[in-house]
């Protein structure tokens, strides 16, 4: 099976290296995968990192799957969302700004299905998650991961999310 990943931004195509998003304060939603009715995802991993200078108040940054869409700042494409490995097969994936896309997306629902993963992250610290084999959270067809980021100030923050599609 192919393994593709997700970021919050776009790949650095001025700058060479991606430059990540800005969160004001408040939840958002960083990522978000949006399976079709015939396809659900496996999450192998993810993760988030913050560039803030100084120690502050964590963020609460949660992995869930969530029945309700939020519109997103950028769609994704089959671009965006980038095989891992050898294989140049894209993603199936439904791609838009309301289904799979990234930035910086209100949070549409505050109900969601299942919390996969839910930390505190520092200002300026980081945070990876990867399931042991066997292990991994299932998001079911038609249904949203999000990826979400809640902070008391703003902060840039680079997050992703390693998946295969099953």
């Amino acid at each position: 099976m192919t393994m593709y990943v997700a970021y919050n931004a776009a790949f650095g195509a001025t700058t060479a290296t991606m430059a990540g998003t800005s969160y004001a304060a408040g939840s958002k939603v960083a990522v978000q995968l949006a399976t079709p009715s015939s396809l659900q995802i496996r999450i192998v991993e993810w993760g988030v990192s913050f560039n803030g200078s100084a120690a502050g108040t964590p963020g609460v940054c949660e992995l869930v799957q969530n029945g309700t869409a939020s519109t997103c700042s950028s769609a994704h494409s089959t671009t965006t969302v980038q095989s891992i490995g050898d294989s140049t097969t894209g993603s199936r994936l439904t791609m838009g700004t309301t289904t799979s896309g990234y930035g910086n997306g209100a949070v549409a629902s505050a109900t969601v299905d299942k919390v996969f993963d839910v930390q505190f992250v520092g200002p300026t610290s980081q945070y990876v998650k990867m399931w042991p084999l066997g292990r991994e959270p299932v998001v079911v067809p038609s249904k949203f991961c999000q990826l979400r980021i809640n902070t008391a100030a703003t902060l840039t923050a680079l997050a992703y999310v390693v998946f295969e599609e099953c």
